[in-house]
């Protein structure tokens, strides 16, 4: 048995932090500038045969993309740049198959996490304003604009500030993990639940609140 080796040698020349599949199509993401010797700046599409860049890809910051959610024919990307392709983006953007999109003024932080459901994308990561919106690392983005999900998450320890790292959808509820104690006034240990109006822990969460416990995947 071997791996299938259809991405080398000529894979990307970086570091892959996110993957999604759409039909017969994978969106690779992560900090690297060529897949297959194609430039593609941060986020590249592999159809099963061929390499293929989304425009000019992003760029700004660390131009690397840390999160991908596809839905339909838009494909949005998370990160940490400032442009996606010729548009002004910051730190996430959306690509309909032809063209890049700002979300509003975006985030200012580095996001780390999407999950989209519908008419909604929920963007979480290491930000405290989405859009002009106060939001503690995570927040709504419904097409139009951004709002919060009631206090976000917080809490922290010496080894960590809080982030939410992963978001997982099922129905109307939405799942973040992450580094944080508190999902709104709710206590939560690095994992909770957004219902579309509140927060609720699962159980006693994960670590039991101990120093330097993060979730980085849901499922």
């Amino acid at each position: 048995m071997y791996w299938d080796n259809r991405f080398s040698p000529l894979g990307v020349n970086g570091t892959v932090f996110a993957l999604a599949v759409s039909g017969n199509k994978i969106y690779v993401g992560g900090s690297f500038v060529a897949a297959g010797g194609v430039m593609v700046n941060g986020i590249a599409l592999w159809d099963g045969s061929n390499w293929f860049a989304l425009g000019n890809g992003i760029s700004g910051n660390n131009g690397s993309v840390y999160a991908i959610a596809v839905d339909g024919n838009d494909v949005y990307v998370g990160g940490s740049f400032k442009s996606a392709g010729d548009v002004l983006a910051n730190n996430v953007a959306r690509w309909d198959g032809s063209h890049w999109h700002a979300l509003g003024s975006g985030v200012d932080g580095d996001v780390y996490a999407l999950g989209a459901n519908g008419t909604d994308l929920f963007a979480g990561g290491y930000f405290g304003d989405a859009g002009g919106v106060s939001a503690n690392y995570i927040a709504r983005w419904d097409g139009q604009s951004w709002s919060a999900l009631d206090l976000g998450v917080s809490g922290s320890n010496f080894f960590s500030q809080p982030t939410v790292n992963a978001i997982a959808i099922s129905g109307t509820d939405v799942y973040v993990g992450g580094s944080f104690d508190t999902a709104g006034s709710v206590k939560a240990n690095g994992v909770a639940k957004w219902n579309g109006v509140s927060w609720s822990a699962l159980g006693s969460g994960v670590g039991g609140g101990a120093p330097g416990t993060i979730v980085y995947a849901l499922a």
